[in-house]
């Protein structure tokens, strides 16, 4: 038994220093997948209306920061802007190498969409949340297949002014033989848009001359170039 006991004592310094080995091989492997010393070289922002530079200001990282100063704290450093900033809903980030991405949503109602008789409110960046019905302070979307077109259409409504984004009751998506990203536009002063996806947000800038020269409500057809007419005449 004295012989058994003096053997175990003999092989415990050689266990522990395996185990020793073991636990810096691990934290090794962790340090070279994690790199807390590499510095961010390039961050994404997607802000919508909100500047780039105020969200990282608010964020605390950009570019020249270093890796542990985000990886693990993406709730942290997401409720540091939503406190600071008072137009941020939600701020999501991915760290991938030395590039971060972060995307921010505004609280802007970009309008409402029905999907299995369930409603849904649209923020900046298309993220949906459930309601129990529109409130008519947002355009109502239809015509819609693909979550990530709605996503982008969101998006370009809510980087429209105010004034206009207030004044589009209705939002649809009607491709057709000349235009397979054409949107139409019910607007609340009686005028009807004809839009393309990629362009809309842009021409949508000249909404209010266009209609203000217009001496009765009708269509302004933005697809290509810009004019407008009145319902019956084109």
């Amino acid at each position: 038994m004295q012989e058994e006991n003096m053997t175990m004592e003999k092989r415990n310094p050689l266990t522990s220093a395996w185990w020793a080995l073991a636990f810096f091989a691990v934290l090794a492997l962790l340090l070279l997948i994690w790199q807390p010393w590499v510095k961010i070289q390039k961050v994404n922002v997607d802000s919508g209306n909100i500047p780039t530079e105020t969200i990282e200001e608010q964020m605390g990282v950009k570019k020249g920061s270093f890796r542990y100063q985000v990886f693990g704290q993406s709730r942290f450093l997401s409720n540091r802007v939503t406190h600071k900033n008072a137009k941020v809903s939600r701020v999501t980030m991915k760290l991938s190498g030395d590039t971060l991405n972060v995307t921010v949503a505004e609280k802007i109602n970009a309008g409402f969409i029905q999907e299995k008789d369930k409603w849904y409110q649209l923020d900046s960046n298309g993220n949906r949340q459930p309601v129990s019905e529109p409130d008519g302070r947002g355009p109502v979307y239809s015509g819609f297949k693909s979550n990530e077109r709605v996503r982008k259409v969101a998006k370009a409504i809510s980087s429209l002014d105010q004034i206009i984004r207030q004044n589009i009751g209705e939002v649809i998506f009607a491709p057709d033989d000349n235009n397979d990203e054409k949107i139409i536009l019910v607007m609340n002063d009686g005028n009807t848009v004809y839009a393309s996806q990629k362009t809309m947000a842009n021409k949508m800038k000249y909404y209010a001359g266009i209609a203000q020269a217009m001496d009765k409500p009708g269509v302004i057809d933005l697809q290509v170039g810009s004019y407008s007419y009145t319902y019956g005449n084109k």
